[in-house]
């Protein structure tokens, strides 16, 4: 789903972990780093300190992380110097 909403790119500035390398499916485990992060739904985003398990609209990341992009509004407490 990552490579489907940023595309393979984005792989190059965002960390990205596959927890299910070989596919998710009965009987098949997570990675060690994703159970030890005590993850339980995908995609899970950990931005800025925060947790944000499921589907995200874009807009949602952006405003987490605050990205000001093109068409984006400013974050809420972030001025532009």
């Amino acid at each position: 789903m990552f490579m489907q909403m940023f595309g393979h790119e984005a792989t190059k500035i965002l960390d990205y972990v596959e927890c299910f390398p070989n596919g998710a499916g009965k009987g098949k485990k997570m990675t060690a780093e994703c159970a030890a992060a005590g993850l339980e739904g995908f995609p899970t985003w950990f931005i800025n300190g925060k947790i944000l398990s499921g589907d995200q609209e874009l807009e949602v990341l952006a405003e987490a992380s605050g990205f000001v992009g093109e068409g984006t509004e400013q974050p809420k407490g972030i001025s532009q110097n």
